[in-house]
């Protein structure tokens, strides 16, 4: 359960931090939320800034590549990425309630 760190960069135009990492040994053990628990556990940052854009395995191998986005300002992240990448993190319950008043409301903009 160890975490190599592969690139740290930092982007000024976009005022975020970009981090490519390989979660060891971790093919289906790891949960989107534990990846960014473990990221920001590893950095000292807070979980609320951290990002996850991809989390992707190789044939034959064990371990996860991941590509995090870690802002100062949470709401830098709102406006820069899609919406999908924060649904996708929220429990099904919420995440289910969520699309559905989304249907809801593209239903009423099709029948105006």
């Amino acid at each position: 359960m160890s975490i190599q760190i592969l690139k740290d960069s930092k982007n000024n135009l976009l005022r975020r931090r970009e981090i490519n990492c390989i979660f060891k040994s971790m093919a289906g053990l790891l949960k989107r939320q534990d990846a960014i628990n473990m990221i920001a556990k590893s950095l000292n940052i807070d979980a609320k800034n951290v990002c996850l854009i991809s989390l992707s395995t190789k044939t034959g191998t064990r371990d996860v590549s991941g590509l995090f986005y870690i802002y100062d300002n949470p709401e830098d992240a709102k406006k820069q990425l899609p919406d999908y990448l924060f649904i996708r993190l929220l429990p099904k319950e919420e995440r289910e309630k969520l699309l559905k008043e989304r249907k809801k409301k593209a239903k009423k903009g099709k029948e105006s």
